[in-house]
């Protein structure tokens, strides 16, 4: 064996890893600060702000010596919760999700317990973010086509008693798949805002697009507040009505304590056109009380 070509091939890994683009050093591993812990329920969209610390990223993912990091972790002190911190050497690359103050797993849990308050804390929880006492459940959503019957719950919603809106996406489906699942959370401010044009709760999604430029079909998906224009929260609303500006089909979805729970599949009757996939279509609704009438309308 040439064991002065193997120092060789040693050393020189080790200065490409330094020196090329997008390269660092080596990413230190350290400690996770004494008491560190993730205040999930305080006022303001404090999931925006940088509280994870790197120590906790680097003792979740061990990042290998030499791999360079997207954000740059030799260079932060703290990442937002909920990032996806990708480690790469040259060609290679892997992904490490960085959830809440849990790490993401998954669960194995039945269609029916999935119908539950109870199933839906333990599924939402996989997150990351424990859905504890301090998160109130609002209930869920079925997922369906415009016009099929309902199947099972994709979405559910839990509300703290700052405003913040947690958003679940419950994983796969199990009355098809039996492999275990878990769930990803959106967040959101459920609470008063400035005045202007209300927006609406979700917007359009997983867009399939015709030969001609115009929607297949598309999900509305999420959870979030129903407003009028002066940024109140509508807490008498019953129900959303909402869809693609221009199409004369919009699908319905409950409203709770002013928080729209929205989860539906929908093909549209009339020939909307679309920029592109990151241009999508704006969407439109209005939002009903429980006679059926008008107490808003909202748009994208």
């Amino acid at each position: 064996m040439n064991h002065r070509f193997d120092r060789l091939a040693v050393v020189l890994v080790a200065l490409a890893a330094l020196v090329l683009p997008g390269c660092t050093g080596p990413i230190p591993i350290e400690k996770v600060p004494e008491g560190w812990a993730l205040d999930v329920h305080q006022p303001g969209e404090w999931w925006k702000q940088p509280f994870i610390p790197r120590s906790v990223v680097v003792r979740r993912c061990p990042p290998p010596a030499g791999w360079s990091s997207q954000p740059d972790l030799s260079r932060v002190t703290s990442v937002p919760p909920g990032i996806d911190i990708n480690y790469s050497f040259w060609t290679d690359d892997y992904h490490c999700y960085v959830g809440w103050s849990e790490a993401p797993s998954t669960v194995r849990i039945t269609a029916a317990e999935r119908r539950t308050e109870a199933g839906l804390r333990r599924l939402c929880s996989t997150s990351g973010l424990v859905m504890d006492a301090g998160w109130r459940f609002i209930g869920h959503n079925l997922s369906r086509r415009s016009g099929d019957v309902p199947g099972t719950p994709r979405t559910a919603a839990f509300v703290d008693k700052h405003h913040t809106i947690v958003t679940c996406f419950a994983g796969n489906d199990p009355e098809y798949l039996d492999d275990d699942i878990g769930a990803s959370v959106e967040l959101a401010v459920g609470g008063p805002v400035p005045a202007g044009t209300a927006a609406c709760p979700v917007e359009p999604s997983g867009l399939v697009g015709n030969d001609d430029a115009t929607v297949a079909e598309y999900d509305v998906i999420g959870a979030g507040a129903v407003r009028n224009d002066a940024g109140a929260v509508l807490t008498q609303a019953a129900s959303l009505q909402i869809g693609l500006v221009g199409d004369s089909v919009t699908s319905t979805h409950p409203v709770v304590d002013g928080v729209a729970i929205v989860d539906a599949r929908v093909v549209p009757q009339a020939r909307v056109h679309f920029a592109g996939w990151n241009h999508p279509p704006a969407v439109e609704g209005k939002v009903l009380d429980a006679d059926g009438k008008l107490l808003a309308r909202c748009r994208s």
